[in-house]
């Protein structure tokens, strides 16, 4: 965990446009899942219904009214156990679907220096849980999987900030950025990749995420009262792996540069992404699924609950300042 990376120095606190942590990228937790017996993503039957869910945070940094979010990206409050009026959500139609306008989340990253490395401790106190439904599982065409924005207005006091603790090692220069459109032309980037310290992400960390489980291990044993989970549930759920970190084998980097995302303003990107190598398990809808790595799977007691990455600083501080430059190119 940050505790095992000694003594960090925090800088600064900063609020954070958008978060997207895809848990469902993970083949390592879906593993986990399916060798505890539960149906991911549905059983052939389709009798039960369970898209590993993504931590989504997604409501600052919108110059127009931002659109509402469709009932097939969502996770409905009743697969966690809620109420539909128990999250707030007022529901409404768009494009001709259902579709539901939530209330302002909130995110913060606090920024820390330990050593040459640059840390990133994430503070998610509001968020909402989707799926992917859309694109269905297909992990092996996923590199990006967890990514946060922060406004474009903060890059010259980060850059100030972090140029005070810079090693006097000769600097990484970048003498061009990558460019990268995606979401069919909605989000365009320009980074740097960046090496990757260390990171540590958990779904269980998450009250809906380890309620989600919880919600759908009670449906699995009304469906299936003869699995083994049914005979003690809790100790069931409380016995996952649920947390991925850092593996040195695995291909692991972080994109770092700017962004323009349709409907928003310039931000600040990080994006956590690796290319293999290739992983391989057994499936439920299918006998085997491949996909990348992501990272080592271990117990987490849902304790601690930090979330966060560890980049290099000269590399991270380099790459925001490439990103300077480019930043007219995102009009």
């Amino acid at each position: 965990m940050l505790s095992s990376l000694g003594r960090v120095t925090w800088i600064k606190r900063f609020p954070v446009d958008s978060l997207q942590i895809y848990f469902a990228a993970s083949l390592e937790i879906q593993e986990e899942l399916i060798r505890h017996e539960f149906f991911v993503p549905k059983s052939s039957k389709r009798e039960i219904i369970m898209p590993i869910p993504l931590i989504y945070s997604n409501f600052r940094g919108w110059i127009k009214h931002k659109n509402p979010i469709t009932m097939e990206r969502l996770i409905p409050p009743e697969w966690f156990g809620y109420a539909p009026q128990q999250p707030h959500w007022r529901e409404i139609r768009g494009d001709n679907k259902k579709a539901y306008e939530i209330p302002d989340e909130e995110v913060y990253v606090n920024i820390g220096v330990l050593n040459s490395k640059l840390v990133f401790d994430l503070d998610i106190i509001r968020y909402h849980l989707e799926r992917t439904s859309i694109r269905g599982i297909n992990p092996e065409k996923w590199v990006n999987w967890i990514m946060f924005y922060i406004s474009i207005e903060y890059i010259d006091e980060l850059i100030d900030l972090l140029s005070n603790y810079l090693s006097r090692t000769k600097q990484e220069v970048f003498k061009s950025l990558i460019r990268e459109i995606q979401q069919n032309g909605k989000e365009i980037t320009y980074y740097a990749q960046v090496p990757v310290e260390d990171f540590s992400f958990c779904l269980g960390c998450f009250d809906l995420g380890l309620q989600y489980i919880y919600a759908k291990a009670i449906e699995h044993c009304q469906v299936k009262p003869s699995l083994v989970m049914c005979r003690n549930i809790k100790e069931t759920v409380d016995s996952l792996k649920l947390r991925l970190k850092y593996n040195f084998s695995i291909n692991t980097f972080a994109k770092v540069g700017i962004a323009k995302i349709s409907g928003k303003r310039p931000q600040i990107m990080i994006k956590l992404a690796s290319t293999g190598p290739i992983k391989t398990i057994q499936g439920i809808l299918k006998p085997q699924i491949e996909g990348k790595a992501r990272g080592e799977l271990v117990y987490c007691n849902h304790k601690d609950r930090r979330q966060y990455v560890v980049l290099s600083l000269n590399h991270f501080y380099t790459a925001l300042v490439t990103s300077k430059s480019y930043i007219d190119r995102l009009s």
